[in-house]
């Protein structure tokens, strides 16, 4: 088999994993559908929508993601390490990480 083989690249939204799955932030998308122009918003003054927020602290393509933790019952909220920081999610609000997964190591 070639050592190149192109595999095929799994992107599910942050809210979807559950704990343990690993993987690279891929995008941040408004309410976690690709292309909307309608976020929900924050309620804040400047009215900032949860995406806004989530790239403000740090949830940026390319950045490395793991699920740590989910509350039980219900698995919500979810505990989500990125880099160094380690931040408690609603589903709803990690609906708008989409995540390319790791592939599990093959031996």
């Amino acid at each position: 088999m070639d050592a190149c083989v192109d595999w095929a690249v799994e992107v599910r939204s942050l809210a979807s994993l559950h704990k343990g799955a690993r993987g690279t932030v891929s995008a941040v998308t408004l309410d976690g559908v690709a292309g909307t122009t309608i976020g929900t918003t924050i309620g804040d003054r400047a009215g900032s929508t949860v995406a806004r927020r989530l790239l403000e602290v740090g949830f940026v393509p390319g950045e490395c993601i793991e699920v740590i933790e989910e509350i039980r019952p219900g698995g919500d909220p979810i505990a989500v390490r990125i880099g160094s920081s380690i931040f408690a999610l609603r589903r709803r609000e990690a609906q708008a990480v989409m995540v390319q997964l790791e592939r599990p190591e093959v031996l």
